[in-house]
């Protein structure tokens, strides 16, 4: 997260985070006991080598449609792992959960984010504001698999 890469497409782009930052985020999601599949943040371990490379999970946005979101190492883009984890995390949730749907967002310019959510089967809805910037949503829903 110290990376200024991972955050070139995010409103924290001129402000990557120290380590205080992210602890005070993974004490947030172990403060509000996220552990079902509607509303979760988790680990992304490489099988091959057992590494931590990355976080990804839901967060909520709107009843019962929570937001898709993944973060990974640098040295871990183009390898086809938010691709993986992404409809891994769809798939999921949408079985093991009463959600109707899922958002995913993403900054016009990050076409590798927009193409994972392409890839795991979500729908472009167009353009719209989102946490204080413009960004390109895209939804699927239960019925959608």
């Amino acid at each position: 997260m110290s990376n200024p890469q991972v955050h070139q497409f995010t409103k924290d782009k001129n402000h990557p985070w120290d380590r205080l930052k992210t602890e005070q985020y993974i004490q947030f999601f172990i403060d509000r006991n996220f552990v079902s599949l509607d509303c979760f943040h988790g680990a992304i371990i490489e099988k091959s080598s057992n590494k931590l490379i990355g976080l990804a999970g839901l967060n909520p946005y709107k009843e019962n449609e929570p937001e898709i979101e993944w973060k990974l190492g640098v040295t871990y883009w183009n390898k086809g792992y938010a691709t993986e984890i992404g409809k891994e995390i769809i798939s999921e949730a949408f079985k093991t959960t009463n959600i109707t749907g899922i958002y995913g967002m993403a900054e016009p310019e990050n076409i590798a984010s927009r193409r994972v959510l392409q890839k795991i089967g979500m729908k472009y809805l167009g353009i719209n504001e989102f946490r204080d910037q413009k960004d390109a949503f895209y939804y699927i829903g239960r019925l959608g698999l």
